[in-house]
């Protein structure tokens, strides 16, 4: 089975270091990277993953099938996604959680013989956590999100509504006098909370709580951020 690197064309300025971009974008980009068949059998996929991680360690990907690397429902979801990027030959950006964590997965087409024209064979998997701009980045590229429906809450999937309610606020930057007086509890009871949310998640402090809520897509990380500058700007 011959490399990506050698199947994928460029034109432009990229065309002589086509082995380089690749090496970049599988090694130096810090996202998930695969190549998989409308059958959703993968040709190739990065060595280390942090995003898109399977559900059992493997020696190799490559000639896995989806339905190897996770549970059904997630792997039936994903497959029909990759088909409808092929039937219409248009990418997509699918939002999801693996792991507790919330991702951004791009899926381009692809053809073996890198020609601009004809059907294409297989797709281009790009996987990372989410960041602010990406919503701004995808509208402005006409691209369309797909919100996943099958998802892996990972430790989040242990803790009550309530604790995920609390969660939430953590990630806002509310302290515990504030939650108290959003849900009308005493301090006692949402300090009570956040202890049993720090043993669940194996959280040290309130930081480690707020990173957990972002991460997860409880809290947008640009809200997490409007919190942190609110918090500075008082006195």
């Amino acid at each position: 089975m011959s490399s990506p690197s050698n199947e994928i064309q460029a034109g432009g300025p990229l065309q002589g270091d086509l082995a380089e971009v690749w090496t970049t974008l599988t090694s130096d980009s810090g996202a998930d990277v695969a190549v998989v068949t409308p059958e959703g059998r993968v040709l190739f996929m990065s060595p280390v993953l942090s995003w898109w991680a399977p559900t059992r360690p493997f020696d190799g990907f490559a000639g896995k099938l989806l339905t190897d690397l996770f549970p059904k429902p997630i792997a039936d979801e994903r497959g029909q996604l990759i088909r409808r990027v092929l039937d219409t030959n248009k990418p997509l950006v699918m939002h999801a959680a693996w792991k507790g964590i919330r991702t951004r997965t791009v899926m381009r087409p692809l053809r073996a013989d890198g020609s601009p024209t004809g059907k294409p064979d297989r797709v281009l998997i790009v996987c990372r956590g989410i960041v602010p701009a990406d919503d701004t980045r995808a509208a402005q590229a006409d691209v369309e999100i797909v919100q996943a429906q099958h998802v892996d809450k990972g430790q989040l999937a242990n803790l009550t509504p309530r604790e995920m309610e609390i969660l939430a606020l953590i990630g806002q930057g509310l302290t515990t006098a504030a939650i108290a007086e959003k849900l009308f509890r005493s301090r006692k009871t949402i300090e009570a909370h956040r202890l049993s949310l720090g043993i669940k998640l194996s959280a040290r402090n309130r930081v480690d709580l707020a990173r957990i809520a972002v991460q997860s897509g409880l809290v947008p990380p640009d809200a997490a951020n409007s919190a942190r500058i609110d918090r500075r700007k008082k006195p």
